[in-house]
């Protein structure tokens, strides 16, 4: 449903939240996987995709309400 609502967002609020939505599904999939697993390198990858979506998510939010990413 979140590739969905990124596809055919009636705005692009509604894609940016839809986006992060999906990044913070593969993060606790890769959770569980690396719980399921005992493997470290699932929760390093977690960490890895959760810090790109929360730069990429502030990036886009800033870029809806100033025009421009770096001051």
């Amino acid at each position: 449903l979140c590739t969905v609502r990124l596809i055919r967002g009636p705005d692009v609020a509604d894609r940016i939240l839809a986006l992060d939505t999906l990044y913070i599904n593969a993060v606790a999939l890769l959770i569980l996987l690396g719980i399921r697993m005992a493997s470290t390198t699932y929760f390093e990858s977690a960490l890895l995709i959760a810090l790109m979506g929360f730069v990429g998510t502030v990036a886009l939010a800033r870029y809806l309400a100033r025009g421009d990413v770096i001051d």
